[in-house]
């Protein structure tokens, strides 16, 4: 008799617990219609339609809770062995003082995964998912960074702290010969973990790399917020708008990118 009591009681807290419990929901704006729900369940159809055949778990197409790779937070999505061509110091670029990383490391590492267009978009650890439109290929469209780094902002770039001897202070002493500086931080909150090091004429096409610490750098993530996108199709992922707190669309991408190049002098 006294244990039909206490599993009377027990299943009475469980059901009050789960009455008073908060509702936690997913980081961002994924359970709307979004670029990165590849979910068959997902409300945005893109062009072309991207979301998967029958597959509808939202998070599974990055993140696992068992078996993950150590690249990045649970992360599920088979990585890319492309073979990446990056902007070179000197020769790209005349101001560029330092070589990012070859292949890129952080988060934009995972980023590429999807975005060079060589991986299959469904591929992930134990299975491969059947997407609409491209079936069991890789990524296709406007979306399509490819392996051709030169054209986009440097990634997987150390951004070093003020002082002499740092890309911050070498940037300050270009402003004879350019127009825009880098800040020093701390002040932008987006920076993001690299092995990358700068090193004044770095010489080495790979980027000087200290594989056993991380630096505060510049990523993917830097930019963009890849849960959260509240008008998809428009905004991009951006972190920031043209005016801070302003209205959608984010449609002018100033104060992101000032957040770290500031005019000269």
């Amino acid at each position: 008799m006294k244990s039909k009591i206490l599993l009377l009681m027990l299943s009475a807290g469980i059901v009050l617990f789960w009455a008073i419990a908060p509702v936690y929901s997913l980081t961002g704006n994924l359970l709307a219609p979004n670029k990165h729900n590849l979910s068959a369940a997902s409300g945005y159809v893109g062009s072309p339609d991207l979301r998967a055949q029958s597959e509808t778990q939202i998070c599974i197409f990055c993140h696992t809770p068992h078996t993950s790779l150590t690249d990045g937070p649970l992360w599920n999505h088979k990585l890319s062995s492309a073979t990446y061509t990056v902007s070179r110091r000197g020769v790209d670029s005349a101001t560029q003082l330092s070589a990012p990383l070859n292949p890129p490391d952080g988060s934009s590492k995972l980023c590429l995964s999807c975005h060079d267009g060589t991986v299959p978009l469904g591929s992930v650890q134990d299975n491969i998912i059947q997407m609409k439109t491209v079936g069991f290929g890789p990524l296709t469209g406007s979306t399509v960074i490819g392996t051709d780094l030169r054209v986009h902002h440097l990634v997987s770039i150390q951004y070093n702290g003020s002082g002499a001897g740092t890309l911050v202070a070498d940037k300050q002493a270009q402003c004879g010969t350019v127009s825009w500086k880098l800040a020093a931080p701390p002040g932008y909150p987006y920076l993001q973990k690299t092995h990358s090091i700068y090193v004044p004429g770095c010489a080495d096409p790979l980027g000087c790399k200290d594989p056993a610490n991380w630096y505060d750098g510049v990523q993917c993530t830097s930019c963009h917020d890849p849960h959260n996108d509240p008008t998809p199709g428009t905004t991009k992922f951006l972190r920031d708008t043209s005016v801070q707190g302003g209205p959608w669309p984010w449609n002018n991408y100033d104060a992101l990118c000032q957040h770290c190049h500031i005019s000269c002098p």
